[in-house]
């Protein structure tokens, strides 16, 4: 009895001496030890604090991993101007970048950090939007402050460094953005295939649309009126319902007009919220517009292509009507162009999408494609004049 007392007091103050340096060891229960991640955030400059207040989070929501600073470090944590980003060279190894980009849009630095540190700890980007969702990254707003992984991210990462996952099967290079930084290559320009069946999206001939009641679909007044549009798929020549068009209605003021259809469509219409938001409002943009940035330089993609943006400052915008229109960042030179006209401009409300834009223009009066900020018609602003035009908007 005596001798398994002054083993297991042994045991413990092995165990607390060890914890102290970021290690922890098998208990009696035959638990798995933790393994120990060290990493150098020597070159982190000012955000430096920013880390060690991330891998203390991480520490206190996982077991089966420990993030120590130290060297040789199995990751190092740079600055550039870019996006921040995380290139994974296997599970627990790797690059971070800290990017100005995201800190200058207003971004919590904390939340960054310990984000790219998920990625480091085998997570994924998961653009759900939620402030609540770690990985959710820049698709929630700039306000989101929560730097805390949520109880499925952490309990991922656990299951993660409890198996035997192999470093190819982590590695890959992840951005704060959904575009990749230049130093690995770039998205096209109309960014990437939809990756949503998004049933309230319309192809309006050489246009795209957003079904906003079960027979109305808004678009750009600078559009074409076709005599018919194809409804709720994303692949422009096949899928959802084609219906005709029976008159168009052109808002007196911005770059916005309505199609009345000829009958009534079973897909759900995107609702149109009171407001579009505040500067740094995640977003999203959806279309068929070329994937290259000059007119003429290829043809109109068959698949919709979406990209996550979000609302920049209106000074941004050149001759933008800041009262009726939006000013949207192209991240990274991807953004809208021609055939996008008239496309949704998106962002989740309580997890759902809703429409609060449609595309309208350049922001730089410049003819090449994402060479600056794009304009679009705000919907929300003007959702009582639309409400008249439709004979009420869905409740």
């Amino acid at each position: 009895m005596i001798r398994r007392q002054l083993l297991r007091a042994a045991t413990a103050a092995l165990a607390a001496v060890l914890a102290a340096t970021g290690v922890q060891v098998a208990t009696a229960t035959g638990a798995s030890a933790a393994r120990t991640v060290y990493y150098d955030a020597s070159r982190a400059g000012e955000f430096r604090t920013n880390f060690d207040q991330a891998a203390q989070i991480w520490n206190s929501r996982v077991s089966n991993v420990r993030l120590v600073p130290g060297t040789p470090a199995n990751v190092t944590i740079l600055v550039d101007s870019g996006w921040p980003r995380a290139q994974v060279t296997g599970l627990g190894s790797g690059r971070i970048w800290m990017g100005w980009q995201a800190v200058n849009q207003g971004y919590h630095r904390t939340r960054i950090a310990t984000h790219e540190f998920g990625h480091i700890l085998g997570l994924p980007d998961r653009r759900t939007g939620l402030c609540s969702d770690l990985m959710s990254g820049s698709s929630a707003p700039v306000s989101c402050t929560n730097a805390n992984p949520s109880a499925a991210e952490a309990s991922r990462v656990n299951q993660l460094f409890a198996g035997s996952r192999s470093a190819s099967e982590a590695a890959g290079t992840y951005t704060w953005t959904q575009e990749v930084d230049a130093d690995f290559g770039t998205f096209v320009v109309g960014g990437r295939p939809a990756t949503e069946n998004y049933p309230w999206l319309v192809y309006t001939s050489g246009c795209t649309g957003t079904l906003i009641k079960a027979n109305w679909v808004v678009t750009a007044k600078h559009c074409p009126t076709p005599s018919s549009v194809r409804v709720g798929s994303t692949n422009r020549s096949s899928g959802g319902t084609v219906v005709g068009v029976s008159r168009a209605v052109n808002h007196p003021s911005i770059d916005v007009k309505l199609f009345q259809l000829s009958g009534s469509v079973g897909y759900a219409p995107a609702r149109i919220p009171t407001t579009s938001g505040a500067v740094g409002t995640a977003t999203r943009i959806i279309g068929w517009g070329l994937t290259c940035p000059v007119r003429g330089c290829g043809s109109a993609p068959t698949t919709a292509y979406e990209l996550d943006t979000s609302i920049v400052s209106d000074s941004r915008c050149s001759g933008i009507n800041a009262t009726y229109e939006i000013c949207t960042n192209n991240p990274n030179s991807s953004g809208a162009c021609y055939g996008d006209s008239g496309g949704p401009q998106v962002r989740r409300v309580n997890g759902v999408w809703q429409v609060i834009g449609a595309t309208s223009r350049s922001g730089n009066n410049n003819a090449t494609c994402a060479t600056g900020p794009s304009i679009y018609g705000d919907l929300s602003s003007i959702r009582s004049w639309i409400n008249t035009q439709v004979g009420g908007l869905p409740a």
